[in-house]
């Protein structure tokens, strides 16, 4: 549900629906389905231009995806963040 009010620009109804899918996920402990909706949150902000918000979602979902002990997702998670930390307009003065 989420990707889909990104996918049409409805940002607030996003946000409001990775917001209950991590909480849902948390409270079900699974902890894997949290890793993939703070991902996904991460790439929703970063589209919508709220880096710190897409820069924290993305650090929670390494957490996660450590926590459920999946390196290769830990990994896919860091180079996103370097990708990403390099694209941020601080990073280029």
């Amino acid at each position: 549900e989420a990707e889909n009010f990104s996918f049409h620009g409805n940002h607030e109804e996003a946000k409001a629906s990775y917001a209950a899918a991590i909480t849902s996920a948390r409270c079900s402990r699974f902890i894997h389905e949290q890793g993939l909706a703070c991902e996904l949150a991460g790439f929703h902000y970063k589209k919508i231009g709220d880096h710190v918000s897409a820069w924290s979602f993305f650090n929670q979902a390494k957490q996660c995806y450590a926590d459920w002990g999946s390196q290769v997702k830990v990994d896919s998670i860091n180079r996103q963040l370097e990708l990403f930390r390099l694209h941020l307009p601080e990073a280029k003065s």
